[in-house]
């Protein structure tokens, strides 16, 4: 990812590519994008050996593009020291974020541009109304009455009115073709509206979801029956009737014409408010207020309310695995802000037939120099219902198991490499059933050395007396007469008296990928004596090379990467169906 660096007028000055080896490099990177508040941040930080980093200033800009659309950044914040900077963006014009704006007072409807104009001063040489779907009559009935009561700054302004008009907003950012500004422009969204209902996209817990926490709650915010008043005394709430059916047809909620009490009669059932007596009043009342614009409004204000708060809360924390973040899902369309996807584990509440969960992007943090650090923050979490029989999903389950691949591994008691033919090691195969964490064990298992049978158990030992130079030993796991996971290891012994060092590439998502979707850290580590040495990368110069599937040098490729990196991310740009890399590591000195 290319960032752009533009001076106070705008004009792109300078840029910022880790994949050129003469441009200033960035690290320490994380994109983090919010629904709420139509916006985000970016920080990173950039090494002092570079002079451009000299045209970082607190009166530059940052801008990059992603999946085709620009965004702009105000740097606000710069820390450095001697050796790097470390920068704070805002993706926001800088008028927004600092210029305050008065109390205003109004007794009067209006719609919500006559209110971003006027009550939050937004003019069209800042930011440009995009996308409306609300009235722009003044006079509409569905507006509110607004009045603010205290200095703020003008996006504090902005989210103020767009909660009042339960609207979503987001800002755009439009460049010019020379890097400088043609527009910022406001979209507004009836609520729900940013972002896609994902109907091509479910993760599933043990792929692409790591972990699934749920939290219910029944604290002092609980209640079941309630008298809402309007905060603008305009209408009247004892005249309203009003009936609402859950998905059962049951009556859920309700209020008759002349009560003053709405009631929530199924969350009374469930939890009465005590239990000695079945002939007394058994709901917990918590009285309410809104600002209304019909009787209508206040009807649907507490059935919203009683909706949120006349069951047990239950919250839900999905931990989302770092490939899901910024790869290709669904329908080949990464995940936005705002998108509506489900969630699903198997594993979780199995008497009721899993975990499905409804949840909505509400947060992402992205990192372009390294993707472990990607996370999504999900709110609007609604629990639903599987529609599968318990009979058909027990036969789901059951064929899920059968297919599902195993994972095969080694555990050595003594490391893999012996010096003047000391010592032993036990090398133990091992098998998972997909993302289970308990081992399975295999009806047999076949250890060879250099290919030649050797053994027909679980563990054997290896004596380094018996190894020349490096032997390989490899293992099958057979299961119902079937070969389900199989795994080698190299064995090296080194006679000459002087232990040599062993370069190993370690990669942080395996070596084998699928349906295009590339995301691994390759990270190279040497050994010494059974021991790794230069952990930290700062006694080896470390080279790093590629290799076509054709058997040619991807000069191109190792050129940009040819600065050292201890450790280097690879991603969909850098293969093509198949490739070889291999790093080579030379002292300092």
């Amino acid at each position: 990812m290319q960032l752009n660096i533009h001076d106070s007028t705008l004009k792109r000055i300078g840029f910022i590519n880790n994949d050129l080896p003469d441009a200033l490099h960035y690290f320490n990177d994380n994109w983090h994008r919010y629904l709420a508040e139509g916006t985000s941040t970016f920080d990173f930080s950039v090494n002092k050996v570079n002079p451009d980093y000299a045209l970082l200033t607190l009166q530059s800009y940052i801008s990059f593009s992603y999946d085709d659309e620009d965004y702009l950044f105000n740097i606000i914040n710069i820390q450095q020291d001697h050796y790097s900077m470390q920068l704070q963006c805002e993706n926001l014009n800088l008028e927004l974020i600092s210029e305050d704006v008065e109390p205003y007072n109004n007794n009067l409807r209006h719609s919500i541009v006559w209110y971003l104009k006027n009550a939050a001063k937004i003019t069209a040489d800042v930011v440009e109304i995009g996308n409306n779907p609300f009235s722009t009559i003044d006079e509409d009935k569905s507006n509110p009455i607004l009045s603010f009561n205290s200095t703020e700054t003008k996006l504090a302004r902005i989210i103020s009115i767009c909660n009042s008009f339960k609207a979503e907003f987001q800002f755009k950012t439009n460049l010019k073709n020379d890097g400088t500004l043609q527009n910022i422009t406001l979209d507004l969204y009836q609520t729900g509206g940013v972002g896609q209902l994902r109907k091509d996209v479910t993760l599933y817990y043990g792929k692409n979801i790591d972990g699934i926490t749920s939290t219910g709650d029944r604290t002092s915010t609980f209640f079941n029956s309630t008298t809402v008043t309007d905060s603008n005394n305009k209408y009247n709430w004892l005249s309203i009737e009003g009936k609402y059916y859950n998905s059962d047809g049951q009556l859920e909620f309700y209020k008759d014409a002349g009560s003053n009490t709405a009631y929530a009669p199924l969350s009374r059932d469930m939890f009465p408010s005590q239990i000695l007596s079945t002939s007394s009043d058994q709901y917990t009342n918590k009285n309410i207020q809104t600002s209304a614009s019909s009787n209508d409004d206040l009807w649907d204000y507490a059935v919203r309310q009683f909706k949120l708060y006349a069951y047990p809360q239950m919250t839900y924390e999905v931990v989302v695995s770092v490939n899901a973040v910024t790869s290709a899902l669904g329908n080949d369309k990464k995940l936005n802000i705002g998108d509506t996807i489900i969630v699903q584990d198997s594993t979780f509440d199995k008497s009721e037939g899993g975990l499905i969960l409804s949840a909505r992007v509400s947060e992402q943090e992205i990192s372009f120099t390294n993707p472990l650090n990607n996370k999504i923050t999900f709110t609007n979490f609604v629990k639903l219902k599987s529609a599968i029989s318990a009979d058909l999903l027990n036969k789901m389950q059951e064929i899920a198991k059968q297919n599902a691949p195993y994972r095969s591994e080694i555990d050595t008691s003594n490391g893999v490499q012996f010096v003047n033919g000391v010592g032993s090691t036990t090398l133990t195969a091992r098998i998972y059933l997909g993302a289970d964490p308990n081992e399975t064990i295999a009806d047999s298992y076949q250890w060879s050395k250099d290919g030649t049978l050797v053994a027909d158990v679980q563990e054997i030992t290896v004596d380094a007396s018996g190894i020349d130079g490096k032997a390989v030993y490899a293992y099958k796991a057979t299961v119902n007469e079937k070969v389900v996971g199989s795994q080698s290891v190299t064995i090296t012994n080194v006679d000459d008296g002087t232990s040599p060092i062993n370069l190993v590439i370690d990669s942080s998502n395996g070596y084998q990928f699928k349906n295009n979707i590339i995301n691994t850290t390759f990270t190279a580590i040497l050994y010494q004596n059974n021991k790794e040495i230069d952990s930290d990368g700062t006694k080896f110069a470390y080279i790093w090379s590629k290799t076509n599937p054709d058997g040619t040098v991807d000069t191109a490729w190792n050129l940009a990467h040819q600065t050292s990196q201890k450790s280097i991310t690879i991603t969909n740009s850098d293969v093509w169906q198949r490739a070889t890399f291999d790093c080579t590591a030379e002292p300092l000195n």
